[in-house]
């Protein structure tokens, strides 16, 4: 079938699906998530929660993975029935950047879960008013040793961080050319990282408020580097980012208001999956949003309006049936 077919017939079979009332069939929903224990494991645990509130005997079972990218290609083989992304991993997989080899599309929305996610330059703040640095363009002219702790190379807020640098007119090769370090470290590493002394800077795409932000600040001074309007602007068309304003008093040693951008994570399913497989977990996320919000404190400002907005590609036919439905 066309990929137009394909959405009439998805369209066709959900508006008679909820316009009868009829139950589905149990069914156990696997989701592609991230590491356990993550936020991202929270969110599977209030996808199963929600959707026993509209098919009781059915279930979503969490699967681990290593991430966005690894999930795409998992939805496309059939691995899982959906998968939380980022959205700058669709992107990118649309492109065909790395770590694809060709454009890999084939993936459609069904919720936006949050867009609250910043790059958070979390650095030293004796290092940053020592050398005159408040905005990783400063960066750019800085020929002293610097010491970068970054996420796990290839993931998607590592990628962030060096395609920033790069366009305030950095690199990881600079620092690194002046006698400083790019170490790649997953959170919770990383973080033990800058607590020990061991870096200037650790950046990654974390709420504000992180157990991981906190704990460095219960050891360091701390402060935030902002992001020039043009490099947020250029994250923005290439990465699909948010453009994010960290508040003064976000934490209570940040004085100044930091601007940065930020990470999108959404839920997707393969355009070609079971329409009513999408539209009863779109009906549990639209219908029950407060599942979805009760599974952490930074998703408390999660709502169907939220879920309903993501532009950077299309929504599968069965959830944006559900999404007419609602109003939104």
């Amino acid at each position: 079938m066309t990929k137009l077919v394909l959405q009439r017939v998805a369209a066709a079979a959900v508006a008679t699906l909820l316009g009868s009332g009829a139950a589905m069939a149990a069914s156990n929903i696997t989701l592609c998530g991230g590491s356990p224990g993550g936020l991202w494991s929270l969110l599977g645990a209030g996808l199963d929660k929600a959707v026993r509130q509209i098919e009781p005997e059915s279930t979503v079972t969490y699967q681990t993975s290593s991430g966005g990218f690894a999930n795409i290609v998992q939805l496309k083989q059939g691995k899982c029935d959906v998968a939380i992304v980022h959205i700058g991993e669709v992107v990118i997989a649309a492109r065909g950047d790395e770590p694809f080899k060709e454009p890999t599309t084939g993936v459609a929305a069904i919720s936006l879960l949050y867009d609250w996610a910043p790059m958070q330059w979390v650095t030293d703040k004796a290092f940053a008013e020592e050398n005159n640095i408040s905005s990783i363009a400063d960066l750019a002219g800085f020929t002293g040793k610097y010491d970068l702790v970054v996420n796990r190379r290839g993931i998607l807020p590592s990628i962030l961080a060096e395609k920033a640098l790069e366009l305030a007119g950095s690199s990881f090769e600079q620092i690194e050319a002046n006698g400083g370090s790019v170490q790649f470290q997953g959170s919770k590493t990383a973080s033990e990282v800058m607590q020990d002394g061991k870096a200037d800077t650790w950046v990654n795409a974390t709420f504000v408020g992180s157990g991981s932000i906190k704990s460095i600040a219960e050891a360091r001074e701390l402060t935030l580097l902002s992001v020039p309007d043009d490099v947020i602007a250029k994250m923005q068309e290439d990465f699909g980012s948010k453009v994010v304003t960290i508040p003064a008093g976000a934490y209570d040693w940040l004085d100044k208001e930091v601007k940065t951008f930020g990470a999108q994570a959404a839920l997707i399913a393969a355009e070609d999956a079971d329409p009513a497989m999408v539209a009863l977990l779109a009906r549990a996320i639209y219908e029950h949003p407060e599942e979805i919000q009760g599974v952490h404190k930074a998703m408390g400002a999660f709502d169907g309006a939220l879920g309903a907005s993501i532009s950077q590609f299309g929504y599968h036919p069965a959830a944006a049936e559900v999404i007419k439905g609602a109003g939104l």
